[in-house]
C-alpha cells in the first residue's frame, strides 16, 4: 500500500518566479509526482535555473529547511 501526502507545489513557468503563481496543496505519492501534476508535464529533479518549473515542500514538514525543486526534463 503506498501512502499520499499533501504536498505545497509552486509552479514556476520558464524559470521565473510569478507572484500570481502562489503555493497549491496537491495529495500525491511523492514530491516528483506532486510537481509533475501541477505543470501537467514529466519534470527531472536535476538542471539548470531556467529550466526551473516547481518548487515543492511537504505540507506540515518543518525540518524541512528548503523546497525540492523540479526542472523541465531534456
Amino acid at each position: 500500500m503506498q501512502t499520499r501526502k499533501i504536498y505545497q507545489v509552486q509552479h514556476w513557468r520558464n524559470g521565473q518566479w510569478d507572484r500570481t503563481q502562489n503555493w497549491r496543496k496537491v495529495e500525491a505519492a511523492s514530491a516528483k509526482e506532486a510537481a509533475e501534476r501541477v505543470c501537467g508535464r514529466a519534470l527531472s529533479d536535476a538542471g539548470r535555473h531556467s529550466q526551473l518549473r516547481a518548487r515543492v515542500l511537504t505540507f506540515g514538514d518543518l525540518r524541512q529547511r528548503s523546497a525540492m525543486e523540479f526542472y523541465a526534463s531534456d
